[in-house]
């Protein structure tokens, strides 16, 4: 019996641990963030996204944490492994859609979905999880005009 609840404060106190990490790394993403678009008008920056993938870059993508970061002219998109980011600017916006899967993968609520026109005059898309939801959809449909 004290093994047992040696391994359940052992595996706790990891648990803490581990979070206490991520956290201070999303704090730390959102500063790197912040600095790298210092001179812009950041509109919203959520540290804690989840990115759903670019439509073009078909159904293998691996879903992942990211950063998202809109600012006045664009939407800046930063996964955190493996590192990989997206940029859609806001003139390219097609439309604002919330679906409740994305090329196949779902998480049981609706996603941001943003279409719009690549760099190379194609319509595209990609889609992220994020906690505000319809906040986030507002502030877009105001930006695209």
């Amino acid at each position: 019996m004290p093994v047992i609840i040696l391994l359940v404060v052992s595996a706790l106190a990891l648990l803490y641990i581990l979070l206490k990490a991520a956290r201070k790394a999303q704090t730390k993403k959102a500063e790197e963030l912040l600095e790298r678009f210092r001179d812009r008008k950041v509109v919203s920056v959520k540290s804690s996204a989840s990115f759903f993938g670019q439509e073009s870059l078909g159904y293998s993508q691996m879903r992942g944490n990211c950063s998202l970061v809109i600012t006045e002219d664009e939407i800046f998109s930063e996964m955190w492994l493996p590192k990989k980011s997206i940029t859609i600017p806001i003139v390219s916006i097609v439309s604002i859609e919330t679906p409740k899967s994305f090329l196949g993968k779902s998480r049981g609520r609706p996603l941001l979905k943003v279409v719009f026109t690549n760099e190379s005059g194609l319509k595209d898309s990609a889609a992220w999880q994020v906690r505000d939801l319809s906040e986030t959809v507002k502030l877009l449909k105001t930006l695209v005009k």
